[in-house]
């Protein structure tokens, strides 16, 4: 059983399945007497089934060890003070459920069972949990074989993950509700399904299951699927989708749950599908063969002799550089989007940034997608139609860039979605492309890594520089004009392609900077830290000009820097945590492009702190894993890590308050929101730096730090969130003041 007081205890807005298992931890930590072992594993992988590269289950699954452990942290200290342990091993089934092997052996090692023991209890589980596998698939079998032998009944297939589509206190009776009328119902996993493909880049494992067994539903004539999914269930917002894409127009049924579902109205749609299946079947039955509908030939990149080319819709194959090519960025801010567009131009390509989302893109994203998708994903769409609508020439042919990611979140599933929204409007002449080790980064070569770097390292300085700017300077609307005519220089320079003029510029944009009449030195101006999503911390229509806002309120915002995301996805090659392995060669190479990396930095920087208007501080990725790992493991991979440890790295040290923020219903997002709610305190950032007497005084009076999360779905703040916004700046004004006391040696 789970208790209302324990759902009632969850620090973020998370997904009905989430709230169960803060009810269900609940529960077991108020029993009398406390177990003496707790098993909360992270469960990182299912089972592989095709040959995608991962099989993974949601962040806030995996998450479930890291944020009911912050959440019911009082709890767990009263298990370990009665003699109990939590015990957590991280558990990747990705390469079959054999591999639990070595995860479960350890545990029973932690609770004092011998290796012997272990390893013989082990192969007894194993085999039975193989025999009990095996006869689902059987029992699947038999049920089929039934329904096949009477033509003239239909079976509902249920759709779903375990924990919402099978366990009675999340499915709310809805396969009772279906055989009750004397429907065949069959569990997913039941089906033998092994023949058929899932999705192209489909990293979630039960996505895979669910997409393998519906292409097997809508060929099967007599069955038909039954979708149970949750409000905000991050992977559903795309699986659903492609579920509803293989189904074409076959009925389904989908089902969307959480703690406010009503019974009465499941019953009424329960009863509406079975109706439309009856009418379905009976037309079909009576339907002559369909004209066949000419197919869409979509545009693709492709790398052809080591260099990047277009195939189009006509059948030509032409190079990206060809003049009819033009190659698109989505803004995600306006800097990073015209430096990265500006290095393409400097390699040959006729690059172009489109300008920041506005309402009209806002609106166009929402019109194309079914708006459960993540805010990114809707403005990027909106985007790309926007283009094509108002700007694309009739002989033009455009690539979309699109960047990619291999899980756990949605992001992987953004440039799948752009090609199947092509397809489906039958766009011609658009194609998506990705730069990844899988396509040797389209043959542009290490040279053009530099540059990319370059950029990114250019344009994370200038944001921060810019947002000091608006805090700061005298007259902030002149001091945007002349950042922003620094800024084509900078830009005229990056296409330019040659690092000495780059340097040369931003030498002379430092010095122009430093010109510009302040209000007070910059080290005297606070500074709010803004972490979260990489692309919503950056746009300026998804965070709803926050830092506008926060400036005219006299903040400066520093917002985590795009490097912060590409130093950590070398670091999570180098530590084994990606599905890219190198071999000696490959860490050799490495090594050297970390050593480079680093260098250019250090001197961009340098450089551009000329202007004192920011730090020359490198990143530090270690530290930022390091600060974070007592509440999150570095095997949960993504920006859940970045964002708890950016924030503690950040406050108080070089920043007064701290605000996450993200899409809405974003699933790292949330899963940062539930440890910081807990983990931004006194204690908790004292450890991260325990030998630092002025961190010490900084915080002698002081308990709870300033922090703030906010969802953004792309509309203006709610009055809450306003609210909330307006107490956090009191409170960060504060800790400023006591910074600057002990500081200045006259602590307030």
């Amino acid at each position: 059983h789970f208790t209302q007081e324990g759902i009632d205890k969850r620090e973020a807005p998370f997904c009905y399945p989430v709230e169960l298992a803060h009810g269900f931890f609940h529960a077991l930590m108020s029993m009398e007497n406390l177990p003496e072992y707790i098993f909360l594993p992270h469960i990182k992988a299912v089972p592989l089934l095709d040959d995608n590269p991962s099989s993974q289950v949601c962040p806030l699954i995996q998450g479930e060890a890291y944020y009911l452990r912050s959440t019911f942290q009082d709890r767990i200290e009263l298990l370990k003070a009665r003699g109990g342990k939590l015990l957590q091993p991280v558990m990747d089934l990705s390469s079959g459920i054999e591999t639990a092997r070595t995860p479960l052996i350890r545990t029973a090692l932690e609770m004092g069972i011998s290796r012997q023991e272990a390893e013989e209890a082990f192969i007894h589980a194993l085999e039975n949990q193989r025999a009990c596998l095996n006869e689902m698939k059987h029992l699947g079998r038999e049920a089929l074989r039934e329904l096949e032998s009477t033509p003239d009944r239909f079976g509902v297939v249920i759709f779903g993950r375990p924990y919402n589509a099978f366990a009675e206190e999340a499915h709310m009776g809805i396969p009772h509700k279906l055989a009750s009328r004397g429907v065949m119902v069959i569990p997913m996993d039941f089906i033998s399904q092994e023949m058929e493909f899932s999705k192209n880049h489909m990293y979630w494992g039960m996505g895979q299951l669910i997409l393998k067994t519906a292409r097997f539903v809508k060929k099967h004539p007599q069955l038909f699927g039954t979708y149970i999914t949750n409000f905000s269930c991050g992977p559903d917002s795309f699986v659903i989708g492609y579920f509803r894409e293989i189904m074409g127009r076959k009925p389904s049924l989908t089902l969307e749950l959480d703690s406010h579902t009503a019974d009465a109205g499941l019953e009424t749609r329960i009863e509406a599908f079975l109706d439309i299946i009856s009418a379905y079947r009976q037309l079909t039955q009576h339907q002559g063969r369909q004209k066949l509908h000419t197919p869409f030939v979509e545009s693709k990149v492709i790398l052809e002799n080591g260099a990047a080319m277009v195939a189009t819709s006509d059948g030509k194959t032409i190079p990206m550089t060809d003049p009819r090519v033009s190659l698109l960025f989505p803004s995600m801010g306006n800097l990073a989007s015209e430096s990265i567009a500006a290095v393409f131009r400097g390699s040959g390509y006729h690059a172009k940034a489109h300008p920041p989302s506005d309402e009209a893109v806002l609106k166009l994203g929402r019109a194309n997608t079914s708006c459960k998708e993540c805010l990114p994903l809707i403005l990027t769409t909106g985007t790309l139609l926007n283009y094509i609508r108002n700007q694309k020439k009739a002989d033009e042919i455009l690539v979309y860039f699109m960047p990619t990611g291999s899980g756990p979140c949605r992001f992987g599933q953004y440039a799948v979605f752009m090609e199947d929204l092509v397809r489906r409007l039958e766009i011609p002449n658009v194609a998506v492309m990705s730069l990844t080790s899988d396509n040797s980064y389209l043959g542009l070569g290490n040279g053009f890594q530099k540059k990319g770097w370059w950029s990114v390292l250019i344009s994370d300085a200038m944001e921060d520089i810019r947002s000091m700017l608006l805090a700061d300077a005298v007259d902030p609307s002149r001091a945007m004009g002349v950042f922003r005519e620094e800024w084509e220089e900078i830009l005229s320079r990056m296409e330019s392609g040659a690092y000495d003029r780059i340097k040369s510029q931003l030498k002379k944009t430092a010095h122009r900077l430093a010109s510009i009449p302040l209000k007070a030195p910059p080290d005297q101006i606070p500074v709010i830290a803004l972490v979260g999503e990489i692309f919503v911390r950056r746009d300026h229509l998804s965070r709803q000009f926050i830092t506008e806002t926060l400036a005219e309120k006299g903040f400066a915002t520093v917002c985590s820097p795009i490097a912060e995301w590409m130093r950590y996805s070398d670091y999570t090659v180098k530590k084994g945590l990606s599905t890219y392995t190198l071999d000696l060669k490959g860490k050799i190479g490495f090594f050297i492009k970390e050593l480079h990396m680093g260098r250019y930095e250090k001197e961009i920087k340098s450089i551009l702190s000329a202007s004192g208007l920011i730090h020359p501080e490198p990143l530090h990725i270690e530290r930022i894993i390091k600060n974070a790992s007592p509440f999150i493991a570095p095997d949960l991979a993504g920006e859940a890590i970045l964002t708890v440890g950016s924030a503690l790295t950040e406050v108080v040290t070089h920043a007064c308050g701290v605000i996450a923020i993200g899409p809405f219903g974003c699933m790292p997002n949330r899963l940062s929101e539930a440890i910081l709610s807990r983990a931004m305190n006194r204690d908790v950032k004292l450890a991260t730096d325990p030998k630092n007497q002025s961190l010490k005084a900084v915080l002698s009076d002081v308990e709870d730090l300033p922090f703030l999360a906010i969802e953004s779905d792309g509309s203006p703040f709610p009055q809450l969130i306003t609210a909330k916004l307006e107490s956090f700046c009191l409170r960060a004004k504060r800790l400023h003041e006591t910074i600057l006391g002990i500081k200045n040696g006259t602590p307030a």
